[in-house]
């Protein structure tokens, strides 16, 4: 490849993301690693919300997904069961872990993680297509996970959620 600028680009981009951040995401300045996944979620949520409001549904459903993933890896770190370095790296672990912990059965867990396998990874990466209603469903389930995962957490009262 022989973009100059394309090249400029890019090392623009990875020496900023080498440098401390400025200008940090509402709420996302914390110390915590537990409290920053789930202010990522509350965030992710929020995002999903509004990107279904204004019909970006695959963007929205994504969101969705992730902001589930954070809600069960807060709780994971609130617990000492994951370290800030150690989380997973793939979404059946963080899911496995959860229903390992009793945040939710291990019927919830497989139903969820083959929501996420057939469908998220459907709708993203293959010829699935999002809908509204799609997007909606996935949403509320994320919201509803976020609450019932609170009610675990002596935490709870950081929730940034609208």
């Amino acid at each position: 490849m022989e973009s100059s600028e394309l090249e400029s680009l890019l090392e623009r981009a990875e020496r900023v993301f080498e440098r401390e951040a400025r200008d940090v995401e509402d709420h996302l300045d914390v110390s915590s690693a537990a409290l920053l996944q789930l202010r990522k979620a509350c965030r992710l949520l929020q995002a999903a919300e509004r990107l279904h409001r204004d019909g970006y549904y695959t963007l929205g459903i994504e969101a969705a997904f992730v902001s589930m993933e954070r809600t069960v890896e807060f709780r994971l770190l609130e617990q000492g069961i994951f370290e800030s370095d150690t989380l997973p790296q793939n979404h059946t672990d963080v899911y496995e872990t959860g229903a390992d912990e009793g945040l939710y059965s291990e019927e919830f867990r497989t139903r969820l993680e083959n929501l996420w396998k057939d469908y998220r990874s459907k709708t993203y990466y293959r010829d699935g297509l999002a809908s509204a209603d799609r997007a909606a469903r996935v949403t509320e389930l994320a919201r509803e996970l976020h609450r019932h995962v609170l009610g675990f957490s002596h935490q709870g009262y950081e929730c940034v959620c609208e």
